[in-house]
């Protein structure tokens, strides 16, 4: 397989014209930050147990900080959470989501050390191509999420004509009792990417090899139809055995609602939809939203409609109805939840 990479990237080469930036002509800002405060009240209907109901607190404090200096670049990201139901739960945690060093080698190199979330793959609720990535939650698809320690190799070039850019990424993950610890442990991991945008379609291909389980391959792509229409899809193999892949699309009416829909076939075939109307009746900063989320092998799903809203100073609020359904044997059917109201309210610095 490693191969069949050398044989993309040479050819990939050849296609294109290129071009040189220097984006250290650019001078950045000697550093950034920001971050966010929130917090979730969820009313949830139980299903067992002696409670009929449950109030279940969650809140998190996130704090990511940027530092430049010459062709050296420092990211950290910090999140504080907690989680308290009465008499029952009780627990906060504090996580290192990134912390990493990156230096610009020259126009077209560069080096990353650290811990960092890689965020491969195109799709929006599920990334089975994203084989460095802890695994996204469909009800939270934009949740920030912890990275793995790694080091990586960046090579990135564009062109003018039919291919407009190339990059190719050398990832090692090592894991042990020491170091990236829920990943395979006592294994030495190593991934490669490389990314084309080949006549304004971006292409993915990813192999990734371990000491300890069979190698993966990878690929994913995404395609504007339209300027409101994008498509975008995902296939990955474990080498003589599973695979998995998503199919899926986002539609922008002329009315402002968005359609993101995505199929997944894996252990488990899912699809979700999520309907969002932005503005209605021309209530600015208010939005509409309903999303399905179904597991198509036992029939079951959770359901969701809310509204949001934000604020001049920067809070956002959401509140939405949510319900689990199936019989007591499938997915969403036997979660000791069924149905839950859900306010989450957030201040972004």
């Amino acid at each position: 397989m490693l191969k069949l990479f050398i044989v993309f990237l040479s050819v990939a080469l050849l296609m294109g014209n290129e071009y040189d930036f220097d984006i250290s002509d650019v001078k950045p800002k000697k550093y950034e930050y920001g971050g966010y405060l929130r917090v979730d009240d969820r009313l949830q209907k139980l299903d067992k147990g002696d409670d009929k109901y449950q109030n279940y607190i969650h809140t998190e404090a996130l704090f990511d900080f940027s530092y430049f200096y010459e062709q050296l670049t420092f990211e950290s990201s910090v999140i504080y959470t907690r989680d308290y139901i009465n008499n029952k739960q009780n627990e906060d945690d504090l996580v290192v989501n990134e912390l990493y060093f990156e230096a610009k080698l020259d126009t077209y190199n560069s080096f990353l050390a650290g811990k960092k979330s890689l965020k491969w793959g195109k799709g929006y609720f599920f990334n089975p191509v994203a084989f460095f990535d802890r695994e996204k939650d469909p009800s939270q698809p934009t949740q920030v999420r912890e990275g793995y320690s790694i080091l990586k190799y960046s090579y990135n070039k564009s062109f003018i004509g039919d291919l407009k850019n190339l990059s190719f990424d050398f990832v090692y993950l090592p894991s042990s009792n020491a170091i990236n610890q829920d990943f395979d442990k006592n294994s030495n991991n190593l991934a490669t990417r490389l990314y084309l945008l080949y006549f304004d379609t971006d292409i993915d291909f990813i192999y990734n090899y371990s000491n300890k389980k069979d190698d993966k391959i990878g690929i994913d792509f995404s395609k504007n139809l339209q300027t409101n229409f994008e498509i975008h899809g995902e296939y990955a193999k474990v080498i003589n055995a599973d695979e998995a892949y998503l199919v899926g699309l986002r539609y922008l009416t002329d009315y402002e609602l968005t359609v993101i829909s995505e199929y997944l076939n894996d252990e488990d075939d899912y699809f979700v939809t999520q309907l969002t109307q932005k503005e209605p009746y021309n209530i600015l900063y208010f939005s509409i939203y309903a999303k399905n989320y179904t597991n198509l092998d036992d029939d079951s799903m959770q359901n969701k409609i809310g509204i949001s809203y934000s604020f001049k100073n920067n809070i956002d609020a959401d509140i939405s109805y949510n319900k689990n359904s199936g019989n007591d044997l499938s997915e969403f059917g036997s979660k000791p939840v069924s149905d839950f109201v859900w306010l989450q309210i957030k201040w972004n610095y």
